[in-house]
Parts: C-alpha cells; sequence; structure tokens
C-alpha cells in the first residue's frame, strides 16, 4: 500500500532540493544507510547490493559500539557519541557530494541529528521504521509515548524478524552487540532541532506494516505530529524492513532518488 502525504509540498520540496544542491543532478544518487539499536551496517547488505547493482553509491555505516566499530558501549557517554561516526563522514564529504540519509529504528535519532548539523550535506532524509522527531516533535513528547530500555537485545531478536527468513534471524543471533538507550538530560539536549535547520530539509517516512517493535500506531502518530513530504507503508514487513521486505525498500528509495534525478533535470 502506498500513500502520501501532501503530494504539491512533497513536489516543491523535492524541486527546493535540487536548486539547493544541484550537484546530485548529474549523477546517480548517494545513499547513506544508518542501522537502529545493537545492530550494525550489516543489516542492510541485501538492500546495498540491489542499490548499488541499479548504479547508486552506497554507504553502511558503523555507529560507535555498533558493528565492526571497536569502541565498547562503556566508551559512551551521550548519544552524539554514539553518532559520532555519522557526524565525522558527513563532515568529510566533499562539498558536491550530498546524500541520501536513510535511518532505520533508532537510527531516526541519528538521521534527525545529522539534519541538525549538517543540512548542507543532505539531499532528503528517509526514517524506515524509526523513530523521527522534529521542531514540534522533540524527544520530550516522544517519549510521553514511547520509551526505550537498555537489555539484552537477543530477548526481542524473534519479534525484530518475525516475517525475516531464519537465516538472516541466525546471523543476527550471531552479530547483534549491546545496546545503550542514552536517557540522559545530556543525550536529549542532543537531539533537539530546529526548524531552521532540521526543517529545512525534504524527507520520507516508510511505515513498517506489521512492526512489533515499533508499533505501527505510534508510527502513524509520529507521521500526523511531525509530517514528512512523503510516506510509504510496507506492507507486511517486521521491523527489520531491510530483511523482510528489502526489495520493496528499495523500490521506495529508487522513487526518491529518480525523482531528484529529474526534477534536477527541469
Amino acid at each position: 500500500m502506498a500513500t502520501k502525504v501532501s503530494p504539491p509540498s512533497a513536489q516543491l520540496f523535492l524541486l527546493l532540493s535540487l536548486i539547493l544542491w544541484p550537484s546530485i543532478s548529474a549523477k546517480s544518487g548517494h545513499f547513506v544507510l544508518v542501522h537502529g539499536a545493537c545492530h550494525g551496517a550489516w543489516c542492510w547488505y541485501k538492500l546495498v547490493s540491489l542499490l548499488q547493482d541499479a548504479g547508486h553509491k552506497v554507504t553502511a555505516l558503523d555507529l560507535a559500539a555498533s558493528g565492526i566499530d571497536t569502541k565498547q558501549v562503556s566508551d559512551l557517554h551521550t548519544i552524539d557519541d554514539y553518532h559520532e561516526p555519522l557526524y565525522s563522514y558527513l563532515k568529510a564529504l566533499s562539498p558536491d557530494d550530498k546524500v541520501i540519509l536513510v535511518g532505520h529504528s533508532m537510527g531516526g535519532f541519528a538521521v534527525s541529528s545529522a539534519m541538525e548539523r549538517f543540512p548542507e550535506k543532505i539531499a532528503f532524509a528517509v526514517f524506515v521504521a524509526a523513530q523521527m522527531l522534529g521542531p514540534e516533535l522533540s524527544i520530550y513528547k516522544l517519549l510521553e509515548h514511547y520509551s526505550t530500555t537498555d537489555g539484552n537485545p537477543l530477548d526481542h531478536l524473534k519479534t525484530l524478524y518475525q516475517h525475516s527468513p531464519r537465516q538472516d534471524l541466525a546471523l543476527a543471533s550471531l552479530l547483534v552487540r549491546e545496546g545503550k538507550a542514552f536517557n540522559d538530560d545530556e543525550s536529549r539536549r542532543q537531539l533537539l532541532v530546529t526548524k531552521e535547520k532540521f526543517g529545512s530539509i525534504a524527507r520520507a517516512y516508510f511505515v513498517a506494516g506489521d512492526d512489533k517493535i515499533i508499533p505501527v500506531d505510534l508510527q502513524r502518530w509520529m507521521v500526523q505530529n511531525n509530517p514528512p513530504d512523503l510516506v510509504r507503508v510496507i506492507d507486511g514487513a517486521d521491523h527489520m524492513v531491510m530483511i523482510s521486505m528489502p526489495e520493496q525498500l528499495y523500490n521506495y528509495l529508487l522513487e526518491i532518488a529518480v525523482q531528484l534525478k529529474n526534477y534536477a533535470s527541469i
């Protein structure tokens, strides 16, 4: 099922994106993929292959103390420490390299923060079954409806992957690492975003249609209280959308890349 929110607004934001970031017009998109809690760049392996086969540049990052990153959770004091690999990557981009930033689950916090800190480096942002903050939807308001806790990710893997191939569940059981909720006051302050920076970037939200981790009602609540420019619903997807429904996720990301390129040619 596919649903758009305010199509004229979405078209306008796409056009403005290309006016402000014309360099994306002459080449294929550059997707930067940000994983969720306890996972790593490895969880994007299906999507990386699909996007690369279509001619796009793809960068899947490990956040701190995730994937093969050498830091441990005990080394991280605030959520900015966790997000630092993404910040460093965006900061090092050349002036003509603007990315389509994609965040899954808790990776939505990283995407929101990056939009606030590096708006000039991001052509479009995509939240995939993710926590999506905004100028009018702060972390404080979100936590009134949804809370995160530290814990063993193995306790929830079967729920995370309930529609995914069992081989991927087995892979995850070998690769997930301890996570951290970052419930301290400083981390929450670091997640605040503004209309001037965060709000200057066009964004989409992809709802996972059978998500048991971030419930569909909560995903729709975030969309209603912080309307993005584009909404897509991936029916039948569990929380690990890139594992359970990679082709549908790929198709919707490709749609964004094509629209960006088409507007650039006007």
